[in-house]
């Protein structure tokens, strides 16, 4: 799971708002790779993962509309980039919630100190998604 490593290691870095921006877009976009390849239909973990796409792909499109977020064409998911085959669903549930704690904190950070309202108001509502992406894979299913 290089991508949510590399993504952990973006959020930490950045150190201004449109920085942090860029990397929880970039981090929710992560999220989605490994997530997807995930969703196993005969797993415990089916509804939760199913739930954590949606949350990751709505914190990502409120991003999206954060004036101050570096304007930039949509990523395409690299499927190289995903989960690893035979990847368990509970090291997939583990890293993804670990870094969707850190992006929600990122984002409550950078929305105290964003001038503008549009900012603010995107990051808190991906803040919110990533809490809830939080929730759901923090528990077992």
């Amino acid at each position: 799971m290089n991508r949510i490593n590399a993504a952990h290691r973006r959020l930490q870095q950045a150190s201004d708002l449109p920085a942090v921006l860029d990397a929880a877009y970039e981090a929710f976009e992560g999220m989605l790779s490994v997530i997807y390849p995930a969703q196993d239909p005969a797993s415990g973990w089916f509804a939760a993962y199913v739930m954590a796409a949606a949350s990751a792909a709505n914190g990502r499109n409120a991003l999206a509309l954060a004036p101050s977020l570096p304007r930039r064409p949509l990523l395409a998911v690299p499927a190289e980039q995903g989960s690893g085959p035979g990847e368990r669903p509970e090291r997939v549930a583990e890293a993804v919630a670990g870094l969707s704690d850190l992006v929600a904190g990122r984002l409550a950070w950078a929305a105290s100190g964003a001038p503008d309202t549009g900012d603010r108001d995107a990051c808190g509502h991906a803040a919110r998604n990533a809490l809830d992406i939080c929730g759901l894979l923090s528990s077992r299913p």
